[in-house]
C-alpha cells in the first residue's frame, strides 16, 4: 500500500479541487471533503498501477510536511490500496468451465446470450464488487 499527501483547495462556489503534488495531472473535484479522499484515491490508485503496468519508477511521496499550498488550502494524506484497485481493474482473463444444463444453452446460443458476460455480472452481483 502506498500514501501521498494530497492537497484540498476550496473552490469559489462550494467543494473542493483535490490534487496530489507527486502525480502530473492526479487531480479531482468534489463536493465534500469524503467524496475527495475517494475520488483522489482512485485516482492515486490509477496512476500507480499504470506506471506499474509499463514499468516506470513509483515516486517517493513527499514528506506531508513539505508539500506547497496556498493560505485557504490543507494537506492530508491519502492511501492508495493498489492490491484492492488490481483485484478491481485487473483485465486479465482467466478460463474457467462451468456446467449448465444443454436446454439452457442451446437458448442462450439462440439468444446470441455472452455466457461469459452473464456470468462475470452475476459474480459482481453476488460479491458486491
Amino acid at each position: 500500500m502506498y500514501v501521498y499527501p494530497v492537497v484540498f483547495s476550496p473552490l469559489d462556489e462550494e467543494g473542493y479541487c483535490v490534487f496530489a503534488p507527486d502525480f502530473k495531472g492526479c487531480i479531482t473535484e468534489a463536493v465534500d471533503y469524503a467524496e475527495g479522499i475517494i475520488k483522489i484515491r482512485d485516482g492515486l490508485c490509477g496512476m500507480l498501477y499504470m506506471l506499474e503496468q509499463d514499468k516506470k519508477p513509483i515516486p517517493k511521496p513527499t514528506d506531508v510536511f513539505n508539500v506547497q499550498h496556498d493560505q485557504g488550502e490543507f494537506v492530508t494524506l491519502v492511501d492508495a490500496p493498489l492490491d484492492e484497485y488490481r483485484r478491481r481493474v485487473g483485465s486479465k482473463a482467466v478460463r474457467r468451465t462451468i456446467s449448465i444444463p444443454e436446454w439452457l444453452d442451446e437458448l442462450a446460443v439462440q439468444s446470441d446470450v455472452s455466457l461469459s458476460q452473464v456470468t462475470q455480472e452475476a459474480l459482481r452481483k453476488r460479491l458486491s464488487v
